[in-house]
């Protein structure tokens, strides 16, 4: 480890906050760039196809530099690239000489703000190797007529596993649309379906209920309701076999204690920007895998230093299943690597 990083005890892979401490800080800088998609990204809450990202240089008196990086997700986080960049430039930031989780706690940031300088504090540690591991690839909310094209390019640069963005449509639309891609995927990729909390407990009930009767194999249903909505996603997992997949519904280990009480859900969603860094979204892994969730890491379209550090972070969580880490793959410019449904960083 370089000189200004010190390893706090044997628990520092599951420490609250940082669990590196950062001393000997010679300069906090932000500055930003915009990231280009192929094609628009499109959710049942946003569409995108260009957007900003905040990246911040730690750089201690050794000379070693360590980079994180934010973007914005009003829809989700309910914040903005204005709000983060302003606070990434304020002075009790910048003149910081040196940081452990406490410290960002106690400057009261916004969830991606203390997620980028918790990313740059990580970036120290993360340097020694490379990884693989497993991701799925989105298929956005585009007409019916245009899902065949999509899919049929996702399948040609090798992905096995897919997320369809889904919204409030017609249960006939929403059958074919599903039925159309399984019909392409055939039954050895997987099939995950992400409405980002635009159903509600009647179409959820009707559109489950058919998905099933048409026999349609769904690995999992994520995030169907809003995310203080705990009492349908319960009353839904009571009626269909379709197991549940948390996301915005869990931010912090608060949000993960009722989620965990809930007993809706199978799975959950982490992201590093929910969760304020790495090392509290490693935290979160820890606890709900304890209680029997499987853990799947997963991006907001941050950049390629936030697609390491999840990809780092899902293959130290689970090696084995596939993730949500298809983010760089969608960069109009990108050194990340994908290889079918793997990412190499």
């Amino acid at each position: 480890m370089p000189a200004g990083v010190e390893k706090i005890g044997d628990d520092v892979k599951i420490g609250k906050g940082s669990a590196l401490k950062l001393h000997e800080i010679k300069s906090i800088t932000a500055n930003r760039y915009v990231v280009t998609l192929r094609e628009p990204f499109i959710t049942s809450l946003r569409k995108v196809d260009r957007y900003p990202v905040a990246r911040v240089r730690i750089e201690l008196e050794s000379g070693a530099v360590g980079v994180g990086e934010c973007v914005a997700t009003p829809a989700i986080a309910g914040d903005s690239f204005d709000e983060i960049w302003q606070q990434l430039n304020m002075d009790e930031v910048k003149n910081l000489r040196e940081i452990d989780g406490k410290v960002l706690d106690d400057l009261n940031l916004l969830p991606s703000t203390r997620a980028a300088l918790d990313m740059a504090c990580w970036d120290f540690e993360s340097r020694e190797f490379n990884c693989t591991v497993g991701t799925d690839v989105t298929i956005p909310i585009v007409p019916l007529s245009e899902i065949s094209r999509i899919v049929k390019e996702r399948m040609k640069a090798g992905f096995t596993a897919f997320k369809v963005k889904v919204q409030l449509e017609s249960i006939d639309d929403l059958i074919r649309r599903i039925s159309t891609i399984y019909g392409l995927i055939g039954s050895s990729s997987k099939l995950r379906i992400d409405p980002n909390q635009s159903w509600d407990l009647a179409y959820a009930t009707m559109a489950t209920r058919s998905l099933e009767s048409e026999h349609l194999p769904i690995e999992y249903l994520e995030q169907p309701f809003k995310r203080s909505a705990l009492d349908e996603h319960k009353s839904l997992s009571q009626i269909t076999s379709i197991p549940l997949m948390a996301d915005e519904s869990c931010f912090s280990e608060k949000d993960l204690e009722k989620v965990i009480s809930s007993n809706a859900f199978k799975y959950l969603n982490v992201k590093i920007l929910k969760a304020g860094g790495v090392y509290p979204a490693r935290r979160l892994a820890k606890l709900a895998h304890e209680a029997g969730l499987t853990v799947s890491i997963g991006l907001m379209m941050e950049g390629e230093q936030g697609v390491r550090a999840a990809t780092y972070l899902a293959h130290e969580v689970n090696p084995e299943i596939i993730h949500d880490l298809d983010a760089a793959w969608w960069f109009e410019d990108s050194s990340i690597v994908y290889r079918g449904s793997t990412v190499r960083v």
